[in-house]
Order: structure tokens, then C-alpha cells, then sequence
């Protein structure tokens, strides 16, 4: 979910040659990932864009049904053998550790996770906190101890999607803006090079403005105050367009430049841009 306020480009103004380590490019051709959150929205559009470069997905979703359609469209186009679904609760560690399994016996060993299950309910602050910021939590710790090469692991690359209100204000959504700022400070301190060198495994964050999908409409049934409601369709009805597809198009570049520690915005009509911690490590 975006939000009405100005970015903040002036964190852009940190040179590439300062960010911690981890700068290898990776290779997305070939490699195993799981996508949370994967049956619709972002996550099918990521799946999607990765897919057309060669990788094999697994679309692990608490929607079994739209899963597994979602599914069966993408092994149409790529194949039985590039994409599977596994149902997953992102707030269960049983269900998360059960999708990494499936994978590896189904596709081989993971070499990227991308923590994109989320969703908007003001209401219910707890349950935001659980799904956003939990599943988050959950996922890249698992990624550790499965990719970590200080685990047997080869290491790998974890991609938590936060938001552009994870790094300015939200008023709209504050309890939402909350979990993606914590996804922020999750990113780059397990995204520093202190870890990278334990465990070979990069984490970065994506952070995209809002896109008009399932999300935001579900965001509005559950929104802050009666007020945030009128105020967010008034927003959002003259809302650049930003489309899921430019938003995959910035993952993968975020994902091919390799950059450890890495929080990458997208906006509609900007080029994506990096910012950085306002102080620095």
C-alpha cells in the first residue's frame, strides 16, 4: 500500500561501493524459489517474470483453489516441471518448513525466497503483524538455517516485500506502514555483511508503491477509520498507474544485481532507486 506523501530520494544519494557485501550478481536461470502470497497480485506476477527467465517456482499460498489455478495456467505455459503449489500459512512454522520440503523433493535444493504474503487490515492490528512482519520473520530465519552456508547450505537470497510506506509515513495505513518499516530494519541488519560472511545468504527488500490489486480493496473493508476510507478512495481513484509487471520487471533487478542489504523502491513513471539507512552502520 502507498501512501500521498513525497518520497524520500535524498536516501538515494549513498554510492554503490558503500554498500555491504554480498555484491555478486545472481544467476535466475536455473534457480529454485518460493514465492509466498504466489496465487494472485504480485506474487503470481513475480512467478511469472521469473518463470520467462528460466527459474522454477514453487507458489506456496493459504488460497489452495486460486493456487492451484494459478498453477495449472503457469505449467500450461512453462511446463509440469518448472512450477508446483503448496498450501502455506505464513503464520505457521509447521506449514513453512513443509513448503521448503515439498520444493527441494519436487524441484531440488532452493536457492531464493521471496516473502511477499501480506495483507491490509487496520482492524485486526495483531493479525496484520502476524501475516506481514511474522511471515517475514519466519521465512528468512528459515532460509538461514536451510541455505546458510554455515548450516551444509550453498547459500542464497532472500526478497522480503516490504513497501514504499516501509521507508516514509503512511497515514493511511499505520498499523500496515508499521510491519513494512519493521521488514525495513529486518533487511538491512540481516542484510549486513557481518551476517553475509557467516552464512552466504543476501536479504534484500522490495518496495513498491501501491499497486491496484486484491490488497488495496481488501485494505479498504478494513480500514483505519471511516475517515481513512473516504480519504484512500479519493487517493486512489487519481493514483499513477503502477502495474504488477513492472513491479516483477524491478525484482528482477534487484535480484540480478545482487546487492546485499538492499532496499529497492518502485514508483510509477521513476525509474526504481535504492535508499539507505538515514545513519548509517
Amino acid at each position: 500500500m502507498g501512501s500521498c506523501l513525497e518520497s524520500q530520494s535524498k536516501e538515494q544519494t549513498q554510492p554503490e561501493s558503500d554498500r555491504t557485501g554480498g555484491g555478486k550478481s545472481m544467476e535466475i536461470k536455473g534457480s529454485v524459489i518460493i514465492i509466498t502470497g504466489a496465487a494472485r497480485g504480485l506474487g503470481k506476477a513475480f512467478a511469472e517474470a521469473l518463470l520467462d527467465r528460466g527459474a522454477k517456482i514453487c507458489v506456496a499460498d493459504i488460497d489452495s483453489e486460486q493456487g492451484q489455478s494459478t498453477v495449472a495456467e503457469l505449467q500450461a505455459k512453462h511446463g509440469e516441471d518448472s512450477v508446483i503449489f503448496v498450501s502455506c500459512n505464513v503464520t505457521s512454522d509447521d506449514d513453512f518448513k513443509a513448503v521448503w520440503d515439498a520444493t527441494v523433493e519436487k524441484l531440488g535444493p532452493v536457492n531464493v525466497l521471496i516473502n511477499n504474503a501480506g495483507i491490509g487490515n487496520e482492524q485486526e492490528w495483531d493479525k496484520t503483524v502476524a501475516v506481514n512482519l511474522g511471515g517475514c520473520m519466519r521465512g528468512t530465519l528459515l532460509a538461514l538455517d536451510r541455505m546458510g552456508t554455515n548450516k551444509g547450505g550453498s547459500g542464497g537470497v532472500v526478497v522480503n516485500i516490504s513497501s514504499i510506506v516501509g521507508v516514509k509515513a503512511n497515514p493511511f495505513g499505520p498499523v500496515y506502514s508499521a510491519t513494512k518499516h519493521a521488514i525495513i530494519g529486518l533487511v538491512r541488519s540481516l542484510g549486513h555483511d557481518f551476517h553475509f560472511k557467516i552464512s552466504g545468504v543476501k536479504v534484500q527488500a522490495l518496495c513498491p508503491s501501491l499497486v491496484k490489486t486484491e490488497l488495496l480493496a481488501n485494505s479498504m473493508k478494513k480500514a483505519f477509520s471511516p475517515e481513512v476510507v473516504q480519504a484512500l478512495s479519493k487517493f486512489s481513484s487519481g493514483l499513477k498507474d503502477l502495474t504488477s509487471e513492472t513491479v516483477a520487471n524491478s525484482l528482477v533487478k534487484l535480484l540480478e544485481e545482487g546487492r546485499n542489504g538492499a532496499c529497492l523502491v518502485v514508483e510509477a513513471e521513476k525509474d526504481p532507486y535504492y535508499v539507505e539507512a538515514p545513519i548509517s552502520s
